[in-house]
């Protein structure tokens, strides 16, 4: 028998080929969470912003109050039909992010907002975003800052180093 049996060449190159393929799909599965983190608080801004019964239940009610916005709203329970509720803590779950209600801080004004970061920092995300009502996205590069439910983003306080504007204010 000469050479290289072929089930043995055939194992090595899957081996190769699964050890190249899997950081690429690590790094793409990261970009879409990323990317849907964004969308995902567009989505539930145009509601959670929107004057009248929304605002109040969302930004004046606490932890679990965009659970209770998706809920009560038909056009969110149908667009994120495989988001889920942490048991912890009540926060809104969807791809790989957490979703709650914070502020924006820049010297003295604040301004409600929807904060979303990593579940699992580089597991399931590596970055965390904030929208304010008139539309501004800001990011953060998070570096781990915040992940899961005990290390909740609360206030963006812009004075804090990384945080940088995404999308200037919609307007009017």
């Amino acid at each position: 028998m000469r050479g290289v049996p072929a089930g043995i060449l055939i194992g090595a190159i899957a081996l190769l080929v699964v050890l190249v393929s899997l950081p690429r799909f690590h790094a793409h599965a990261m970009d879409a969470n990323r990317a849907d983190a964004r969308i995902t608080l567009d989505v539930l801004g145009a509601e959670a912003f929107n004057p009248g019964l929304a605002e109040e239940l969302v930004l004046q009610s606490g932890p679990g109050a965009l659970t209770r916005l998706l809920r009560n709203t038909p056009a969110l329970t149908h667009r994120f039909p495989d988001a889920r509720v942490s048991e912890d803590t009540g926060q809104f779950l969807h791809h790989g992010y957490r979703v709650d209600t914070g502020f924006v801080l820049d010297g003295v004004e604040s301004w409600p907002a929807l904060v979303s970061w990593p579940d699992r920092f580089t597991d399931t995300g590596d970055a965390a975003f904030a929208l304010t009502a008139d539309g501004r996205l800001f990011g953060h590069p998070n570096r781990g800052l915040w992940s899961g439910g005990q290390s909740a983003l609360r206030s963006v306080d812009l004075s804090d180093e990384g945080w940088t504007l995404l999308r200037p204010a919609r307007t009017q």
